[in-house]
């Protein structure tokens, strides 16, 4: 479990960054920009919104992954109550439900 904890910290951070930079991109856009790009800026930035969105949804899941973790609740599937297995927590350690499930 410590193995998850730790990679769950580390998504943390690294999604962070991710948005900090998504954040500075998006302020720091635009200004200068020729009418003739305008156009392609609105779409860059429709596409840095959505991976925005994307990265604070899946920071919601490792604030609940964690949380989980903290309360010995962590790696028991939401749906069924059964036990998600190890090999699908090590490719998804943010996962509410096991394979079966989740499919």
């Amino acid at each position: 479990m410590d193995n998850n904890k730790d990679k769950l910290l580390a998504l943390e951070t690294e999604l962070s960054q991710r948005l900090t930079k998504i954040d500075e991109d998006l302020h720091s856009r635009g200004a200068n920009a020729k009418p003739s790009e305008k156009n392609l800026e609105r779409q860059n930035d429709d596409v840095l919104l959505n991976l925005k969105n994307e990265a604070q949804y899946e920071l919601e899941l490792i604030a609940n992954a964690l949380k989980k973790i903290e309360n010995d609740e962590y790696g028991t599937c939401e749906k069924c109550q059964n036990e998600i297995s190890e090999a699908r927590l090590d490719a998804i350690p943010y996962a509410t439900m096991c394979k079966e499930c989740a499919t």
